[in-house]
């Protein structure tokens, strides 16, 4: 109804006025709370047109906003998974460049012509496997979307495959 009267260009008071309601009333109409048959046919009547139309745009209105309070919540989800994503890759880029620091300053002067060349092999094999283990978990390589993606090669395969089994 709210977009009805938007439409005339009436402020909730007019509204009020024209239809004989107080403007209470008008506000929880257009919260889309319940109303009695007075109030529906007051309205119909200011509005020019029947109860049934001014019900179907009264529902109308509570679906939109309905589906769009939905949409504003979904919005939101994917926005903080979003922020989560970005604060994991944000992780993953300072712990690896933490542990190269480290290998760079406290490992490489330990090198002493080769003598200890052995654990320092080890300590950076260590460190990648840290960093590449790390960027498994944060880049997920393997995960729902590679799962998905997946799940439908095999599907279409699968229907392929009845398919031209069905033809012959």
């Amino acid at each position: 109804m709210k977009s009805l009267r938007l439409e005339k260009r009436w402020s909730q008071e007019q509204l009020a006025q024209l239809s004989d309601l107080n403007v209470r009333t008008i506000q929880r109409v257009e919260k889309g709370e319940s109303i009695g048959t007075e109030t529906l046919k007051s309205l119909a009547a200011v509005f020019e047109i029947s109860t049934d139309e001014l019900i179907c745009a009264i529902n109308n209105e509570k679906n939109l906003q309905t589906e769009g309070d939905a949409n504003m919540v979904k919005d939101h989800s994917q926005h903080n998974k979003a922020k989560e994503k970005v604060k994991s890759i944000k992780y993953f880029y300072t712990f690896s460049a933490l542990l190269i620091a480290v290998f760079l300053l406290f490992m490489l002067p330990n090198y002493n012509d080769g003598e200890n060349l052995g654990p320092l092999i080890v300590v950076f094999l260590s460190f990648g496997a840290l960093i590449a283990g790390l960027a498994f978990q944060v880049f997920q390589p393997f995960g729902e979307e590679w799962e998905k993606e997946k799940t439908s090669q095999i599907l279409n395969q699968q229907n392929k495959g009845s398919s031209s089994s069905s033809d012959h």
